[in-house]
């Protein structure tokens, strides 16, 4: 790649809004994360502020963002995927992370609570947050499955259905509500673990809950951003 388009492809990335990066490539969604970049929430501001909000290296973060550009293998963005098809993949895709790895973050705190609990005074607390993570989240992928997802395919596929809700934004809201819940609950195992970062003398079971807390971390805020901006206002946009 020459210089300047070097220079262009920098100058595009950075008057780029974050949450458009992500919903045209999600593979930067990690990749925002690891540089503590917020794609959900935060998602509407460019990558230039991002990046001074948040105090990134611009030049490290500039220069795997555009190794994702030339690897070949981009993702198509999902916000191209027919309604149908963006449900699957939500479903197959961080539903099944949520069950698969929500347990194994249960036994690893569990674990550190027996081992560690007596003399870190935030080991006990790091628990109890992630319980109510979980406790949290398995009813709420029920009832998007159960209820909100049947709705939004009978809204596509122009079948009439019985619910107890009335308009499809009224579950939306719910479900967009729950989402903050887990994403505050998340700040909360932020600030008990001084932002994943294990201390200098943590066990191994530590460092790989905490590791383990990171990837869940960025694969929830991916899915609720897919959700939030993407899912829900396809569906609001089958009522207008």
């Amino acid at each position: 790649m020459s210089q300047s388009k070097v220079s262009q492809s920098k100058e595009s990335l950075l008057a780029s809004r974050v949450g458009e990066l992500v919903a045209n490539d999600f593979r930067t969604a990690h990749l925002f994360s690891q540089y503590g970049i917020d794609f959900c929430c935060g998602g509407g501001i460019t990558l230039e502020r991002a990046i001074k909000r948040f105090d990134a290296d611009e030049a490290a973060l500039l220069e795997a963002l555009m190794a994702f550009e030339t690897e070949g293998d981009k993702q198509q963005g999902l916000e191209q995927l027919p309604l149908p098809d963006l449900l699957n993949y939500i479903e197959s895709t961080h539903h099944t992370f949520v069950r698969e790895k929500a347990p194994l973050l249960i036994e690893y705190s569990e674990k550190m609570v027996r081992a560690h609990g007596e003399n870190h005074n935030e080991i006990k607390p790091l628990a109890g947050w992630i319980r109510a993570l979980v406790d949290d989240l398995m009813p709420h992928l029920m009832k998007e499955e159960r209820i909100l997802f049947p709705a939004i395919l009978g809204l596509h596929n122009q079948v009439e259905m019985q619910n107890c809700f009335g308009h499809i934004g009224n579950p939306i809201n719910a479900m967009q509500y729950e989402h903050d819940d887990a994403l505050q609950i998340f700040e909360k195992i932020r600030e008990l673990t001084n932002g994943l970062v294990p201390p200098a003398h943590a066990c191994t079971t530590w460092r790989v809950c905490y590791a383990s807390l990171a990837e869940f971390e960025a694969d929830l805020k991916q899915h609720i951003y897919l959700e939030n901006n993407i899912l829900f206002p396809k569906a609001l946009a089958l009522t207008a």
